[in-house]
């Protein structure tokens, strides 16, 4: 049986197109990022009404290509088409660090 829910987003509406969606792999939490340079976090909630933003982090000059969880579920990495970068969010301490790639 299904029914129709809240967007996970909803709290957090993006401002551009959407590239990334992902259910966390332990938890009750769904990311977002896109082309608006953010990543955000929601809570889902079982009854489908609410999912209160967690935390959302914005990331200057760089439109979120994809994004994914790691295996341990603590940092999300985040790529972006027109940069030779990347960055990793850790969720646990809050902080954003940039890898630069090297060729």
């Amino acid at each position: 049986q299904m029914k129709k829910c809240l967007h996970a987003n909803s709290a957090r509406p993006s401002e551009d197109k959407l590239t990334t969606v992902q259910f966390h792999p332990s938890a009750q939490v769904v990311m977002t990022a896109g082309m608006d340079r953010s990543i955000s976090l929601f809570q889902l909630q079982v009854d489908g009404k609410t999912n209160p933003k967690i935390q959302s982090i914005h990331l200057e000059r760089f439109p979120v290509h994809k994004a994914r969880f790691s295996l341990d579920g603590e940092t999300v990495i985040a790529t972006s088409l027109r940069n030779k970068m990347f960055y990793l969010y850790d969720m646990m301490e809050g902080r954003v660090v940039p890898v630069h790639s090297v060729r």
